[in-house]
């Protein structure tokens, strides 16, 4: 009786300590992730795939090759282009509530792209628990940090420390900027996004944002089908028109032919 009590309390213990080791590999790999971001480049969206299965259990994953990416409903709509975790992420004290991804297209100022999380804190609470970061004043409610620029006309191909980044001041034409943003939004919640912005090609945006190639590809494919339904549309209302027209223009004349022979009408 004795020993089947002890094998009994070894299993539990040994069942315990397997499911304590298993959600401390998933904080660790769901660490690695967010501490990716903060970069505002790639290795972000290659440490989502590494760590997919971790971090699946928290949002829905795309994955496309080396690299996965969070997905949402759309870039372009407020109300669409942002999904809220199956359950709150906890990182270093503060709580993450979800994720964003907005597209900014403009006419004249270039492209913006964000891309980043929801907090549950206030930006006061996230500037002491990531106090590894340098977070310089951007106005008067937001912060920045890690500010780069890259110049598609210099020889020197490399993104360089942007010291000139200001608020309400769109890069120059031929550069783009990015950096790391720290915000407050609506009920007492924070947004930490990184950025990229200005006149920004295809092939440096998917350098540092991959998951947009796939991202553009649905959008363009969407985009046609719009174009071909209405077509398709366009076509069908104009036939019906027509055949309307067509009846419209027979039915008298059979009247007068009628009434020469007499009909009463």
């Amino acid at each position: 009786m004795f020993i089947k009590k002890l094998f009994v309390l070894i299993c539990s213990s040994l069942i315990s300590f397997m499911v304590y080791a298993q959600d401390q590999t998933n904080v660790n790999e769901t660490n690695k992730v967010i501490d990716s971001f903060f970069q505002c480049d790639n290795q972000f969206f290659q440490q989502l795939e590494i760590n997919k299965n971790s971090f699946s259990q928290y949002t829905d994953l795309a994955t496309v090759d080396n690299f996965a990416y969070i997905v949402v409903d759309s870039i372009e709509y407020n109300n669409k282009n942002k999904v809220i975790f199956k359950k709150p992420i906890e990182y270093k004290g503060l709580v993450i509530l979800g994720y964003q991804n907005i597209f900014i297209p403009t006419p004249l100022s270039g492209q913006f792209y964000y891309w980043g999380f929801i907090f549950d804190n206030k930006t006061q609470q996230i500037k002491q628990s990531l106090n590894n970061i340098n977070w310089l004043v951007f106005n008067e409610k937001i912060y920045f940090a890690n500010p780069k620029i890259y110049d598609r006309k210099s020889k020197d191909k490399t993104w360089l420390d942007n010291p000139y980044s200001i608020d309400m001041v769109i890069p120059r034409s031929g550069t783009v900027e990015k950096s790391l943003y720290l915000e407050p939004i609506a009920d007492n919640q924070s947004r930490v996004i990184c950025s990229i912005q200005g006149d920004i090609d295809k092939k440096l945006l998917y350098s540092v944002r991959p998951d947009m190639e796939p991202i553009d590809k649905e959008y363009e494919a969407k985009r046609k089908k719009r174009i071909e339904d209405y077509k398709r549309t366009t076509k069908k209302q104009n036939q019906e028109n027509l055949k309307s027209q067509q009846e419209k223009e027979i039915n008298p004349t059979t009247i007068k032919v009628n009434s020469k022979n007499g009909d009463k009408l």
